[in-house]
């Protein structure tokens, strides 16, 4: 996803209850304990066919169950969801919306079952980082990243840098595996009159600066930003605004590049005249058809990453199959079925890295495996405060603009303390 905003909303599991009254969520109650209920709101993507093999599989190893799956909608789960897992129609497990407001209220609600216990049986917490279960983790007030474990992600999502290995090779340029080969490595496109495509008047300054506060960073200090589990330790984004007001100053991406649409300057890329650029993994699809040229992908330097695992599978509390809901998880995140779903075109956080043939997932995944193993994502960077990312856009624009890296850091620092303090 282009960006993840959090509502920063701390609503009750039943505010929603008049959403029980609309007709396409209405009679789906589990029909007992011999039928397993379960829903997701993915549809012809990689999860779903993924998910609907494990589930076939599921079904014939306990033929005496009856398998009732139905496929729902992102905005039924986001308006209705708590009130009908607090409903007698509430399934035996279902994707849910990571983050506060939505299983963070549900958990806080007791609406969810706590999977310690589950997590214990078959080893979730050794096979998945830290940085990955964390989206799945709620505190008592319904705080993502701390507390119990009340879902389990099964995929991911990260950003990292898109290169055009034939202008690579014609300016006789490599791939950087530092900060300062990346400094390096821009430095020597300019002097042959290469930049980077870049969209700094949307998204794209974003991810951009907080790609490169969290390559000085480290989990505790994302624990700290994200999660205010301490002070924030604001040099990491003034490491970030000086970079980006140093890169400006020495042309490393075009002079007006604040007026730059992120669509357009993807679309530039693709169609081979920059040689990088910094994007998400919902670019790769789109490379992949679009690009004539040799393509490929590498992390951002540094420690972490800007990215996450994906949305929750998680059993409620109503549930009459938990044990069921917990071996359909356990499929999911077997190497089967993580090996398809990168097959599939997704983008797998358990997969055997030999096994997955799709191109491009290959390209992709082969980056990501290196981040989840060293336990390198770290998160996004509006979720931590209402609003926040439309104070960073701005500021950031602002930045491509000016270069003025101090304004920058004074704008967001003062409504991020604001915005946690109302939190607090």
């Amino acid at each position: 996803m282009k960006f993840n905003k959090k509502t920063g909303a701390r609503v009750a599991a039943t505010a929603v209850a008049a959403a029980l009254a609309m007709g396409s969520l209405a009679g789906c109650a589990p029909a007992g304990s011999d039928t397993f209920t379960v829903w997701w709101y993915e549809k012809d993507t990689a999860m779903a066919k993924t998910w609907d093999a494990a589930l076939k599989e599921l079904g014939t190893k306990h033929p005496n169950v009856k398998i009732k799956f139905e496929l729902k909608t992102w905005d039924q789960i986001q308006k209705a969801g708590n009130a009908i897992l607090d409903s007698d129609k509430a399934p035996d497990l279902a994707e849910w919306n990571k983050g506060n407001a939505t299983a963070g209220t549900a958990a806080a609600a007791g609406l969810l079952v706590d999977l310690k216990d589950y997590s214990a049986k078959y080893g979730w917490g050794d096979k998945l980082p830290g940085s990955a279960l964390l989206y799945g983790q709620y505190d008592e007030k319904g705080l993502m990243g701390s507390g119990e474990l009340y879902g389990i992600p099964s995929y991911g999502e990260y950003v990292s840098w898109f290169y055009n290995n034939d202008l690579f090779k014609q300016y006789g340029v490599s791939v950087p595996t530092t900060p300062e080969e990346l400094d390096q490595l821009l430095a020597d496109l300019k002097a042959q009159g290469a930049v980077q495509a870049f969209g700094g008047g949307g998204y794209q300054n974003v991810h951009m600066a907080y790609a490169l506060a969290v390559s000085q960073a480290d989990q505790a200090w994302v624990a700290n930003f994200q999660q205010f589990k301490g002070d924030v330790d604001w040099s990491k984004w003034e490491y970030a605004a000086n970079k980006m007001a140093e890169w400006k100053s020495k042309g490393y991406f075009e002079a007006k590049a604040s007026g730059v649409n992120p669509d357009d300057a993807v679309a530039a890329f693709q169609a081979g005249k920059y040689p990088l650029i910094l994007g998400g993994t919902w670019l790769d699809q789109t490379t992949a058809d679009k690009a004539k040229f040799d393509w490929g992908k590498f992390q951002n330097p540094g420690t972490l990453s800007v990215g996450s695992a994906g949305n929750l599978l998680v059993i409620p509390s109503r549930s009459k199959n938990k044990d069921l809901a917990a071996e359909f998880i356990d499929l999911v995140l077997s190497t089967k079925y993580q090996n398809m779903l990168g097959n599939e075109g997704g983008l797998p956080l358990l997969a055997d890295q030999a096994a997955l043939t799709n191109p491009v997932t290959q390209k992709s995944y082969s980056v990501f495996d290196k981040i989840v193993k060293a336990d390198g994502l770290a998160m996004y960077p509006d979720w931590p405060v209402p609003g926040y990312y439309d104070v960073q856009l701005a500021a950031g624009t602002k930045l491509v603009a000016d270069g003025d890296a101090a304004a920058y850091v004074k704008t967001i620092k003062d409504f991020y303390d604001a915005g946690k303090a109302e939190l607090q």
